[in-house]
């Protein structure tokens, strides 16, 4: 559980947020990268609704733009299984949300 998402899943939120790359060029030059304002409205959501999950899902949510580096692997586990693919279905460009949902359910299914 750990390797996976205490390395995976920051790599790729580094990915989508364009910090991946050290160089700019690079993370500009990837299509699903989303804006910094696509990642504050995300986490603006995460934490109004914070209030309205339940506790069987483990720690309470952080916003993810703002906290991202301190997330441990129990809230990266989160972000990956339950929050990622309904907070980023709109974000993401249409090509690029199967291939995120199927994902998701790959995940599931292992764990």
């Amino acid at each position: 559980m750990h390797l996976f998402f205490e390395n995976v899943a920051p790599h790729m939120f580094k990915l989508w947020s364009g910090r991946f790359f050290k160089d700019d060029t690079l993370n500009n030059s990837i299509p699903f990268v989303l804006s910094k304002s696509s990642w504050e409205d995300i986490g603006k959501e995460m934490q109004n609704n914070k209030k309205n999950m339940p506790l069987d899902f483990g720690r309470p949510l952080r916003n993810i733009w703002k906290h991202n580096a301190g997330y441990k692997a129990e809230e990266w586990a989160n972000w990956i299984t339950l929050y990622s693919v309904p907070l980023l279905k709109s974000k993401l460009p249409e090509k690029y949300r199967i291939y995120k949902c199927l994902l998701n359910i790959l995940i599931i299914f292992k764990f």
